[in-house]
């Protein structure tokens, strides 16, 4: 908090976007610095050498500047936790090497032409990137509360279920343990869609290297609506999720470490000796149970 607030003071910037139109400093500057007699960064308008990382004389004066200001605010400010030079100096090259890729990315590139970008085209492609990343941003968030969701529903199920010894119970103990052991990482992404230009729906990609899990994925979230009473039914009403062969194809690595049960057979055939290896399958057996509906 405190690194990024002393850049935020620093550079006049709110958000990292912010850093795209930082000034940097001029060639000449830095080549006198370096290599003659120069004055070297002003510590009243500081202005990277944003062509280069953190470890040029030039940005190691900077950010030997910024710690002196750090400690500065420390001591004035009264921190109620002191921490080490070198901690600080790590947080404040990782903050700027982070400031650097935005800066980088906003430059003009040479296109398929051979000429550099126009700024207006620097704009499209900057738009274009910063959807991606939300999008990604939306279905890792989706992902996330998809495998929460069906990890609380089977703790709520097999908590009652024991408490009334029902028969079932087994059942409920293999569902949480297969949801459990493939964690959030396990379990599908999704892209919204429009269908029939009318309903926006999810498209839930294709996962080539997990064993086929819907319908028992299905029970879970059956139960969760069927079981109204205890799981009250929060936020919007969800959307309806489609799986097809046709779907796109999730570009995430396979999760390793699992049971040898939970990857599909002709996936596993496909790999090579070195891709197996990579996988690290578990020694640990998941023997199958065919769970009634």
């Amino acid at each position: 908090g405190e690194v990024r607030r002393l850049f935020k003071d620093g550079f006049n910037i709110s958000q990292d976007a912010d850093f795209i139109a930082h000034e940097a400093a001029s060639r000449e500057d830095v080549y006198s610095y370096e290599y003659e007699d120069g004055p070297g960064p002003d510590p009243k308008n500081l202005a990277f050498d944003t062509k280069n990382g953190f470890k040029t004389p030039w940005n190691r004066k900077i950010i030997d500047l910024l710690l002196g200001e750090l400690r500065r605010r420390g001591d004035e400010e009264r921190w109620p936790v002191s921490r080490s030079e070198a901690y600080f100096r790590e947080i404040l090259q990782d903050r700027y090497r982070r400031l650097r890729t935005v800066w980088t990315g906003a430059q003009p590139k040479v296109t398929e032409k051979g000429v550099l970008e126009t700024p207006v085209e620097v704009e499209v492609r900057l738009i274009a990137k910063k959807d991606e990343i939300l999008k990604v941003t939306r279905q890792t968030t989706r992902r996330r509360n998809k495998y929460l969701r069906r990890a609380t529903v089977l703790d709520h199920l097999v908590m009652l279920k024991t408490d009334d010894k029902e028969e079932d119970l087994l059942a409920w103990q293999w569902l949480q343990k297969l949801v459990k052991m493939l964690g959030e990482c396990g379990m599908s992404s999704e892209e919204s869609d429009l269908e029939n230009d009318i309903e926006t729906v999810l498209r839930v990609k294709n996962m080539v290297w997990r064993r086929a899990i819907e319908r028992e994925l299905d029970i879970v979230d059956h139960q969760r609506l069927v079981d109204d009473d205890i799981f009250a039914p929060q936020g919007s009403k969800p959307m309806k999720r489609i799986r097809a062969a046709g779907n796109p194809t999730t570009s995430r690595l396979p999760v390793d470490g699992l049971p040898k049960s939970l990857y599909k057979e002709e996936w596993l055939m496909g790999l090579n000796k070195r891709q197996v290896e990579k996988l690290s399958i578990s020694d640990k057996r998941f023997k199958w149970m065919q769970v009634l509906r």
